[in-house]
C-alpha cells in the first residue's frame, strides 16, 4: 500500500540550546546522532536580513554576489518538488542549468505564490567562489576545525534520502526544513537505487518518504521504526553525522541555508565510496570461492576483525598496514591508479603508466 503524509516515525531529534564549541566537541559529536542546535546562527547578518523581509535578504545576497553562474536543478511542476529517479530508472526527473545566485533568488521570489511553479534548487555552492563577501559573516564559532561554507537555495523541494561522506552542520537562514533521519545500519532497509545515479550525486533511496509503498518496499517499515525527524527554523542549525541517511524537505516557497562539512579522517584520506566502487570492479568477475577468500582478507586487513593484522612485524616495517606516511600514501595511490589503468585504452594507459614511472624515478619529476 502507498501511505500519504504524515508518516509516523520513531522519535524526534534531540534539541540543544546555547551550544558552545566545548558542548559540540565533547557532548554532541561523540553521541554520533543528529542534533538540532537551536538559535545557533540567529545573529548572522544574513539571518537578520532574512528576518526583515525576503526582499532584504535578496538585496543582501545581490550586493555580495560576484555574478558567477552556479549549477541549478530545475524540475517540472509535475514532480511536486521531489528531485528523484525517473519511474523506469533510466535517468533523473530534472535538468541542470547555470545562473548566478542573485538571479536564482529573484526567480524564486517571482514564483513563490505560483502553485504551479517549477522545482528550483541549487546546492553545495561554495561561498568563496560565488559570494565571498558572505564568508566573514557566516562563520561558526562552535566549530573548531576547518570547513568550507556552502549555500543551499530553493523553493519547496525535497532532497531524497541519501547520506553524506562528511560530518556537517546545516544552518537555516530563511524558510524551514524537515529532516527524516535513518541510522547508518538501516541502509539495507532503504532500498537504495542505482549507486551511480543518485539525484544529488550520492546513493539514494528509491522510497519516497512522503508516500512509502510498503507493498513494494516492505522492509522500509523497519527503517521507519528506527527513524527520527527534526524541523529547523530560521536561526537554527542541525548537526548531521556522516553516513546517517537523511531526507530533506524544504517547507516554504523560499528556503536558504548554509552548510559546513568536515572530514575528521584527514585531507589525505581516500573517499570510501570510491573504494567500494573499486572493490566491485575488482571482485565482480571472480567465482564465489575466491570472493569468499577476499572477503576474509578485507575483514582481516581493512576492518581488523581479528585485531592488529601484523603484530609480528616491527612498527617500522608494517608498510601500508602501519603508519601512513606521505611516502606510503603516495605508493598506495600509485598502486590504485595502476590497477585502474590496466583496462583503459592502450595509448592512455601507457601514457599514465609512463607518468607514474617518471614520478617514481629518482631523476624524474616529484
Amino acid at each position: 500500500m502507498v501511505s500519504t503524509r504524515p508518516v509516523t516515525v520513531g522519535a524526534r531529534t534531540r534539541e540543544w540550546r546555547n551550544v558552545t564549541a566545548h558542548m559540540l566537541r565533547e557532548q554532541i559529536i561523540p553521541l554520533d546522532r543528529p542534533a538540532v542546535l537551536k538559535g545557533l546562527v540567529s545573529d548572522w547578518p544574513l539571518a537578520r536580513a532574512a528576518a526583515q523581509s525576503p526582499e532584504a535578504l535578496g538585496a543582501h545576497l545581490r550586493a555580495r554576489d560576484r555574478g558567477r553562474p552556479v549549477r541549478i536543478m530545475v524540475g517540472p511542476p509535475q514532480i511536486r518538488g521531489v528531485f528523484f529517479f525517473r519511474d523506469d530508472l533510466s535517468g533523473l526527473n530534472f535538468e541542470h542549468t547555470h545562473r548566478p545566485v542573485h538571479e536564482v533568488f529573484a526567480t524564486l521570489l517571482g514564483c513563490r505564490t505560483d502553485s504551479d511553479a517549477p522545482a528550483i534548487y541549487t546546492g553545495a555552492t561554495a561561498l568563496e567562489e560565488t559570494l565571498p563577501g558572505l564568508i566573514g559573516e557566516c562563520s561558526l564559532k562552535v566549530l573548531d576545525r576547518p570547513a568550507r561554507p556552502r549555500l543551499w537555495l530553493g523553493n519547496a523541494v525535497t532532497a531524497a534520502t541519501h547520506y553524506d561522506n562528511s560530518d556537517g552542520i546545516n544552518c537555516m537562514v530563511a524558510g524551514r526544513k524537515r529532516f527524516t533521519f535513518f541510522p547508518p545500519e538501516q541502509f539495507c532497509n532503504l532500498y537504495i537505487g542505482p549507486l551511480e545515479l543518485g539525484p544529488g550525486g550520492q546513493p539514494t533511496s528509491l522510497v519516497r518518504v512522503c508516500a512509502p509503498d510498503l507493498q513494494r518496499f516492505p522492509r522500509y517499515a523497519q527503517a521507519l521504526a528506527a527513524a527520527e525527524t527534526a524541523e529547523v527554523e530560521p536561526g537554527d542549525a542541525i548537526y548531521i553525522p556522516n553516513l546517517w541517511w537523511h531526507n530533506v524537505e524544504s517547507l516554504e516557497p523560499l528556503n536558504l541555508s548554509v552548510n559546513f562539512w568536515w572530514f575528521d579522517a584527514g585531507e589525505w584520506a581516500a573517499e570510501p565510496f570510491a573504494a567500494l566502487a573499486h572493490t566491485l570492479l575488482a571482485l565482480h568477475g571472480l567465482p564465489e570461492s575466491r570472493r569468499a577468500v577476499w572477503r576474509r582478507m578485507f575483514e582481516h586487513y581493512a576492518f581488523r576483525t581479528d585485531g592488529e593484522p601484523v603484530p609480528y612485524l616491527p612498527l617500522e616495517r608494517r608498510g601500508i598496514l602501519g603508519s601512513l606516511t606521505e611516502k606510503i600514501q603516495e605508493h598506495m595511490r600509485v598502486q590504485v591508479i595502476r590497477s585502474l589503468t590496466k583496462r583503459m585504452a592502450p595509448q592512455l594507459g601507457e601514457a599514465i603508466r609512463a607518468l607514474l614511472w617518471e614520478t617514481r624515478t629518482p631523476g624524474g619529476r616529484r
